[in-house]
């Protein structure tokens, strides 16, 4: 419940959305934000995180909890749905985790 308050205190546009996705997922929906700025908000989100210090005993990265994190970018077209974007997102995450987790990992749909 503390991560996922904290998750949704970032983002500050009323366009953001911030859901769960998933048992220990989520995910953050940033209209008109390219990747950089997605990138952005992800690390304010890691420090926001770190910041509440939450214990993680049974954890091999970290006493505390992190977050890996998969970043997807879009500009929207017919021919793109949104399981092309959900599955990048995807890929990103499951990449972040293979470096090591608590990191961002972004990728741009083409």
């Amino acid at each position: 419940m503390r991560v996922a308050q904290a998750i949704a205190q970032v983002p500050q546009r009323p366009t953001d959305l911030v859901t769960r996705y998933g048992g220990e997922e989520f995910a953050v929906i940033l209209s008109n934000t390219e990747t950089d700025g997605a990138l952005k908000l992800a690390n304010t989100i890691q420090a926001t995180i770190a910041e509440i210090n939450i214990d993680h005993q049974n954890s091999d990265v970290s006493d505390c909890v992190t977050l890996s994190m998969g970043v997807a970018s879009l500009i929207p077209t017919v021919e793109q749905s949104i399981e092309i974007l959900i599955s990048y997102a995807d890929k990103a995450l499951y990449t972040a985790k293979d470096q090591g987790r608590n990191r961002a990992i972004a990728y741009n749909v083409t």
